[in-house]
């Protein structure tokens, strides 16, 4: 069985690459639009992605293409803004009576809040907030059922299922997006798609294995 850790760097100076304190003999796999990026303790994968130009896009593309950069049968994607402090190999060793593993929101709980925290904040607009709300009531999705995630750790298995799971996120954030950008929120659409899946999924505790920060900072994140 084998395991890697996949992170990602796109922008100068927009995140850091952390050294794990903890390290495993395991893939530690980074990718990058940096041709300058070097690392001792993260194998490091340029890929540009010139046809895609939005940083956070480029992002999302790796998020759920994992399976692109390594051969691994299990596989922790985890943002920049992660440190990893402990070994992952339970993290690891938990998914396997699962198809992946996935972390709750720590302060919102339902699909409705979250989409009008990115109108408020993000700038989503009503366009794609409304293609969304069609398609959730297509599928008799109720918006405010007391279920959201976060996509900033997530552990996949090397299974059919999974796969056919990230080809449809992205396909679905295209379908959502404007302006040839991907829809703004990645964790909304897994929210989304993850509830009308027949996946099982289990948790991640974010503090059991990581420090979170603030991006682009040494400033410890407050969730």
């Amino acid at each position: 069985m084998k395991y890697a850790v996949i992170t990602y760097i796109f922008g100068k100076g927009k995140e850091m690459l952390r050294k794990p304190l903890v390290k495993d003999d395991i893939e530690y796999i980074c990718v990058t639009d940096q041709k300058d990026l070097k690392s001792s303790d993260w194998k490091i994968i340029y890929d540009e992605m010139p046809e895609v130009k939005c940083l956070r896009d480029k992002m999302v593309y790796v998020k759920y293409n994992p399976f692109k950069y390594t051969d691994a049968d299990r596989i922790c994607v985890i943002d920049g803004t992660l440190e990893i402090t402990k070994s992952l190999i339970p993290l690891f060793e938990q998914v396997k009576d699962n198809d992946l593993l996935v972390k709750l929101h720590p302060e919102r709980n339902n699909l409705f809040t979250e989409l009008c925290e990115w109108i408020k904040t993000r700038g989503m607009s009503n366009e794609e907030i409304h293609k969304f709300q069609i398609i959730a009531k297509y599928e008799h999705l109720d918006l405010n059922k007391k279920f959201l995630l976060e996509s900033c750790v997530i552990v996949y298995t090397r299974k059919p299922i999974i796969q056919e799971l990230c080809e449809e996120e992205i396909s679905f954030m295209k379908f959502l997006g404007n302006n040839g950008n991907l829809f703004l929120s990645n964790q909304c659409v897994l929210t989304f798609l993850i509830q009308k899946a027949k996946v099982k999924f289990g948790f991640i505790n974010q503090k059991d294995f990581f420090k979170r920060y603030s991006h682009g900072t040494k400033k410890l994140h407050n969730r």
